[in-house]
């Protein structure tokens, strides 16, 4: 009998220290959530950098590289999906040869944003193996900066050229959220302490 008290003690202690010790899912969710909004409160556009990415604070954790990598995933997401965008409009029967144009050039923008969104990924990514931490973070720096050049460079395109009112209002938001998306990434990466 004594035995069978000594086991019940023992499982009881054993289950109530671990309910102790485990955070509920809704602590840890709250946690996650503070993280995000507490990271995002002082990027250059907080309230896109919140939309973004307070989806994904299950996945990123309170992780500050999970952080900058899901800010640059969901920029690159989201140039692809305003490059796909901007090709149907390039390929519309009534657009005019000028709005063709810009348009091209534009596209040629926003893959090279891609491009170099793709290569900040790649760099971070080998970042927690690197024996020169810095040099990857600046590497980052770099192609991230890079891709926001590439961004505006086909705001400017349009700005510069006589183009339909209509195609630079569908272009330049498009753009211009890529590119804050772009810069909160960029501010991320800068104050990514390893």
């Amino acid at each position: 009998m004594a035995q069978i008290n000594f086991l019940s003690l023992f499982i009881l202690t054993f289950i109530a220290t671990t309910m102790a010790v485990t955070p509920s899912p809704k602590t840890t969710t709250k946690t996650y959530n503070n993280y995000i909004k507490t990271s995002c409160n002082t990027t250059t556009y907080p309230s896109v950098c919140l939309k973004s990415l307070l989806p994904y604070a299950a996945a990123v954790k309170s992780n500050p590289l999970r952080l900058v990598k899901q800010a640059l995933s969901v920029t690159l997401k989201s140039a692809s999906t305003t490059r796909s965008a901007i090709s149907k409009l390039a390929k519309a029967k009534n657009i005019t040869k000028g709005d063709a144009a810009v348009l091209k050039d534009c596209i040629e923008d926003i893959q090279d944003s891609i491009g170099e969104i793709k290569d900040s990924l790649n760099a971070l990514s080998s970042l927690k193996s690197s024996e020169n931490k810095k040099f990857v973070i600046s590497n980052a720096q770099t192609w991230t900066s890079a891709a926001i050049t590439d961004e505006y460079s086909c705001t400017e395109g349009i700005s510069d050229e006589d183009v339909s009112p209509e195609v630079k209002k569908k272009i330049r938001s498009g753009i211009m959220s890529i590119a804050r998306m772009s810069s909160n990434a960029l501010y991320l990466i800068n104050h990514l302490n390893i």
